[in-house]
């Protein structure tokens, strides 16, 4: 790292951190590039913001985005993306795909050593992503669908047996919030492994190696020696600092305490002051997941089980408005299940639910809901995690619009396992809200929020209970077309029928800002936002 005096609170918290590992690895990598190989004399420390605390650091078991973000530096997935989305060798080197797209066979690299001096081998993952991603992981569940069997047919083979063809198997396996690689070794107990230590304490293959979690301080990872991607990581250390104050973040960020503010910790309110700033860089991180801010219903229960109501509620809603006032103008108004930002898949070509509280007010009549004495037709509750600043203000405004056309919202902000236990474990709510995938793919992302196989309480899945066979038809028959011009008009067709009916309430395709020291490059980096940091230095 260059020389540069840090600021004294910054030296504080290098020094409690302690000496940080060095050395760099020395297996070869097909594709190293001359932006992998410059600045090999890099070293240092990076910051990055995390905005609370998490419950584990395993993806395999979680869709929490500031675990699959950690998850990124201390495992590894099969396969990665470039800056532009394209599939690369990561475990493993190459792969083969049967002309029947029915076979997958991966060849791993030969000498990956787990963290703790063990070596990996394609039972890891094979066993990892059958017993444990598959069953615990709402995308995971969803992208091993297609798959009948997976085996290690060698110690660095592993052969994958599809059902049927899946075109979107391979991204998929670049996906830490689908496809994180554990060790069996320390998973494969008999316990259930979302009980087990390591979730807290985990022991990777990546490029950087899990040191030690301060709760409501600090998680810190150092360079990992025996990485086996050539000359990399380039940091000597990597700190993921407790910041819960959005504001407070921002101005880390300004005084040098912090390097980094990935998407899901920044502010949009303090994107515009930041630009103004020469030592700080802002970007618009493109990311293939295409999220959306979101509200899962609760239809089994009477009012929200009565399609026009759920209707006439998502009329009753100013979305440009929460657009501009909670997410500051970073996205687009969502029309449907499937984000804008994935174009081959995207229609406006569903229902349209603009702004017209007199047409929300009159369909509640007719639905049945007129008002009381009171001037209230029903009560409601809506519950989000606090760690997603805009949904404070969108849930307010949600409160307001509502109360317009004779409707009670109770405001739930929760802490963010609170809320998660609350929402996809109990099913404890009427609407709840957070941001969610839906991609890269739409049978790896959106999909698995509507079909009523994933009616099941585990996080990321289908909580709103709503259930269509129609539509299980469609997205099965869209997962397995290989013809995209016939996947495109499925997921059309798909959309249309879930605009009509309104299981959710889809608010805005979201845009990502990330705020970064100048002299850092290498960011934003990976597409899918939890890829890992090994080509990250310092410039100056």
């Amino acid at each position: 790292m260059p020389s540069r005096r840090l600021p004294a609170s910054r030296r504080r918290i290098l020094a409690m951190l302690g000496a940080a590992a060095t050395g760099v690895g020395t297996a070869p990598i097909a594709f190293s590039s001359a932006r992998a190989q410059a600045g090999k004399t890099g070293g240092g420390t990076m910051v990055v913001a995390l905005p609370g605390d998490v419950e584990v650091i395993n993806s395999s078991i979680t869709t929490d985005i500031s675990s699959s973000n950690m998850c990124g530096q201390v495992y590894s997935t099969v396969v990665r993306l470039d800056d532009e989305g394209n599939v690369q060798p990561y475990l493993a080197r190459q792969w083969e795909i049967s002309p029947d797209g029915l076979t997958y066979t991966f060849r791993f690299f030969d000498g990956i050593t787990w963290h703790d001096g063990k070596p990996f081998t394609a039972e890891d993952v094979t066993w990892g992503l059958w017993n444990v991603n598959r069953k615990y992981n709402g995308p995971a569940s969803g992208l091993f669908e297609a798959v009948e069997r997976m085996t290690a047919v060698d110690k660095l083979t592993a052969v994958f047996k599809l059902k049927y063809p899946y075109p979107p198997l391979l991204r998929g396996l670049a996906y830490f919030n689908s496809s994180t690689i554990i060790p069996k070794h320390i998973f494969d107990t008999g316990e259930d492994p979302r009980k087990n230590p390591a979730n807290l304490k985990p022991v990777g293959t990546g490029p950087f190696v899990f040191r030690e979690y301060r709760k409501g301080s600090h998680v810190t990872f150092v360079r990992n020696p025996k990485f086996h991607l050539e000359g990399r990581p380039f940091l000597d250390r990597l700190v993921f600092q407790v910041v819960p104050n959005e504001a407070a973040r921002a101005l880390a960020l300004e005084k040098g305490d912090i390097d980094f503010i990935p998407y899901y910790a920044m502010s949009l309110a303090e994107v515009e002051r930041l630009k103004g700033n020469p030592k700080v860089k802002i970007a618009i991180a493109k990311r293939q997941i295409a999220g959306q801010y979101m509200a899962f219903i609760n239809t089994r229960n009477a009012p929200l089980n009565n399609k026009e109501v759920r209707q006439a509620l998502y009329y009753a809603m100013n979305r440009d408005e929460m657009l501009t006032k909670a997410g500051f103008g970073f996205g687009k108004i969502s029309a449907g299940p499937i984000s804008s930002e994935q174009p081959i898949f995207y229609t406006a070509d569903g229902r349209p639910y603009p702004y017209d509280p007199a047409r929300a007010e009159k369909m509640l009549d007719e639905a049945g809901f007129p008002r009381g004495p009171s001037g209230n037709r029903f009560a409601l509750r809506v519950s989000f995690s606090q760690s997603e600043a805009p949904l404070n203000n969108v849930a307010r405004l949600m409160r307001t619009y509502f109360a317009r056309i004779g409707v009670d919202l109770k405001v739930m902000g929760m802490d963010p396992a609170a809320w998660r236990d609350s929402a996809f474990r109990n099913w404890d709510f009427d609407l709840t809200m957070g941001t969610y995938a839906t991609g890269p793919d739409p049978a790896i992302g959106a999909e698995t929020f509507y079909i009523c196989r994933r009616i099941e309480k585990i996080p990321g899945r289908n909580a709103s209970g709503y259930c269509n066979p129609k539509l299980d038809e469609l997205f099965a028959a869209a997962a397995q077309e290989l013809d995209e011009k016939k996947r495109v008009a499925l997921y059309h067709e798909a959309t249309k029928i879930l605009a009509e009916d309104v299981p959710h309430f889809w608010l805005w395709d979201r845009y990502y800002p990330v705020a970064f020291n100048a002299g850092l490059t290498g960011l934003p980096g990976d597409p899918t936002g939890y890829g890992p940091f090994d080509q990250t230095r310092w410039i100056k």
